[in-house]
Protein backbone atom coordinates (compact mmCIF):
# COMPACT_ATOMS: atom_id res chain seq x y z
CA UNK A 1 0.00 0.00 0.00
CA UNK A 2 1.33 3.45 -0.95
CA UNK A 3 2.05 5.96 1.75
CA UNK A 4 -0.30 8.92 1.83
CA UNK A 5 1.61 12.17 2.21
CA UNK A 6 -0.38 15.13 3.50
CA UNK A 7 1.01 18.67 3.46
CA UNK A 8 -0.44 20.72 6.32
CA UNK A 9 -1.69 24.24 5.70
CA UNK A 10 1.37 25.56 7.57
CA UNK A 11 3.72 23.55 5.32
CA UNK A 12 1.92 24.78 2.19
CA UNK A 13 2.22 28.37 3.42
CA UNK A 14 5.92 27.80 4.12
CA UNK A 15 6.43 26.50 0.57
CA UNK A 16 4.65 29.56 -0.83
CA UNK A 17 6.84 31.84 1.28
CA UNK A 18 9.99 30.08 0.07
CA UNK A 19 8.76 30.42 -3.52
CA UNK A 20 7.96 34.11 -3.04
CA UNK A 21 11.40 34.81 -1.55
CA UNK A 22 13.36 33.02 -4.28
CA UNK A 23 11.14 34.40 -7.05
CA UNK A 24 12.32 37.93 -6.21
CA UNK A 25 15.45 36.89 -8.09
CA UNK A 26 14.03 34.26 -10.45
CA UNK A 27 10.59 32.69 -10.84
CA UNK A 28 12.14 29.82 -12.77
CA UNK A 29 14.58 28.97 -9.96
CA UNK A 30 11.87 29.40 -7.35
CA UNK A 31 9.59 26.94 -9.15
CA UNK A 32 12.47 24.53 -9.70
CA UNK A 33 13.56 24.67 -6.04
CA UNK A 34 10.11 24.22 -4.52
CA UNK A 35 9.26 21.42 -6.96
CA UNK A 36 12.56 19.66 -6.16
CA UNK A 37 11.93 20.02 -2.41
CA UNK A 38 8.44 18.51 -2.69
CA UNK A 39 9.56 15.65 -4.95
CA UNK A 40 12.56 14.87 -2.74
CA UNK A 41 10.41 14.81 0.39
CA UNK A 42 7.71 12.63 -1.10
CA UNK A 43 10.26 10.26 -2.62
CA UNK A 44 12.16 9.90 0.67
CA UNK A 45 9.03 9.25 2.73
CA UNK A 46 7.15 7.09 0.23
CA UNK A 47 8.62 3.77 1.34
CA UNK A 48 10.11 4.47 4.76
CA UNK A 49 8.00 6.61 7.08
CA UNK A 50 10.67 6.77 9.76
CA UNK A 51 13.65 7.45 7.49
CA UNK A 52 14.28 10.90 8.97
CA UNK A 53 15.93 11.58 12.28
CA UNK A 54 13.95 12.55 15.35
CA UNK A 55 13.77 16.32 15.73
CA UNK A 56 16.47 17.06 18.35
CA UNK A 57 14.58 19.99 19.91
CA UNK A 58 11.61 17.75 20.73
CA UNK A 59 13.22 14.55 21.99
CA UNK A 60 11.84 13.70 25.46
CA UNK A 61 8.79 15.93 24.95
CA UNK A 62 5.23 15.13 23.88
CA UNK A 63 6.37 15.98 20.32
CA UNK A 64 9.15 13.39 20.44
CA UNK A 65 7.65 11.39 17.56
CA UNK A 66 8.24 14.21 15.07
CA UNK A 67 10.92 13.49 12.48
CA UNK A 68 12.72 15.51 9.85
CA UNK A 69 14.52 15.20 6.56
CA UNK A 70 16.86 17.87 5.25
CA UNK A 71 16.85 19.30 1.74
CA UNK A 72 19.47 21.90 0.78
CA UNK A 73 19.47 23.54 4.19
CA UNK A 74 15.71 23.31 4.75
CA UNK A 75 14.18 21.18 7.49
CA UNK A 76 11.05 19.28 6.49
CA UNK A 77 9.38 18.28 9.75
CA UNK A 78 6.77 15.55 9.65
CA UNK A 79 4.71 13.21 11.76
CA UNK A 80 4.72 9.54 10.66
CA UNK A 81 1.53 7.58 11.33
CA UNK A 82 2.76 4.05 10.65
CA UNK A 83 -0.52 2.33 11.51
CA UNK A 84 -2.38 4.48 8.94
CA UNK A 85 0.52 4.45 6.47
CA UNK A 86 0.35 8.25 6.36
CA UNK A 87 2.82 11.08 6.79
CA UNK A 88 1.78 14.62 7.66
CA UNK A 89 4.28 17.31 6.74
CA UNK A 90 4.04 19.79 9.62
CA UNK A 91 6.38 22.57 8.49
CA UNK A 92 9.23 23.47 6.17
CA UNK A 93 11.78 25.98 7.37
CA UNK A 94 15.31 27.13 6.89
CA UNK A 95 17.85 25.29 8.99
CA UNK A 96 19.02 28.69 10.24
CA UNK A 97 15.67 29.44 11.89
CA UNK A 98 14.92 28.73 15.54
CA UNK A 99 12.47 25.84 15.36
CA UNK A 100 10.74 26.39 18.68
CA UNK A 101 10.14 30.05 17.85
CA UNK A 102 8.92 29.21 14.32
CA UNK A 103 6.46 26.57 15.55
CA UNK A 104 4.58 29.00 17.80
Amino acid sequence: MATEIVWSQRAQTNLQNIFDYISKDSVIYARRFVTSLVLYTEDELQDYLDIGRRVPEFINTPLGDLREVIFKGYRIIYYPECENNQVTIITVLSGRMNLEKAMK
